[in-house]
């Protein structure tokens, strides 16, 4: 009998069972190949948790984001898109800093107690004076760069003197770019 008889020998055999393992092997190897046979996806899902705070954060503290009860913009055409800059607020009853209460006003005016140098107006100038300072700050450790820029939100029927008190304290405090917010016609 010669080594390549495959009618029922020993070499037959074992030449029968070699192939037979090569072709089980290959089909383990290709079925391997098309399926994962683990994947971890809880670092993917802390990177998503992580932009959907990102996310949350950045909107809420948008600049064209402007909700106030009892606040009623003056309306205008104008086509300027909005910056984002330090957003003051001037309601009938109070100045906001960043939806913080700064200075109360009495009947949509600030009162003098509140007014130093007849124009000054004490804790407004403090909060952003300390704004300033903290964005230098930012700036100093790369961060975006102090352009003293303030977006003034006021109501319509704010008297021009409490904006001109208002304004001369912001550009006091190092903000001295303004931008007043209007409602664009529906």
């Amino acid at each position: 009998m010669s080594s390549t008889d495959l009618s029922g020998g020993p070499t037959s055999h074992a030449l029968y069972d070699v192939v037979r393992k090569r072709r089980a092997t290959k089909r383990r190897t290709k079925k391997n190949e098309n399926e994962i046979s683990y994947l971890n996806i809880t670092p993917m899902l802390d990177m998503m948790t992580i932009i959907l705070v990102f996310l949350l954060k950045s909107f809420a503290s948008s600049a064209t984001n402007v909700n106030v009860a009892n606040l009623v913009l003056p309306h205008s055409t104008t086509q300027l898109n909005v910056e984002e800059a330090i957003q003051l607020m001037i309601t009938p009853e109070a100045v906001l800093v960043d939806q913080k209460v700064v200075t109360p006003l009495e009947g949509g005016v600030i009162p003098e107690a509140a007014v130093s140098d007849s124009y000054l107006v004490n804790d407004l100038y403090e909060v952003l004076s300390n704004e300033a300072n903290k964005l230098k700050r930012i700036e100093e450790f790369g961060g975006a760069q102090f352009s003293g820029k303030i977006a003034v939100i006021a109501d319509e029927n704010t008297t021009y003197q409490t904006i001109f008190k208002i304004l001369y304290t912001a550009g006091r405090a190092e903000f001295g770019l303004f931008k007043l917010f209007v409602q664009k016609p529906a």
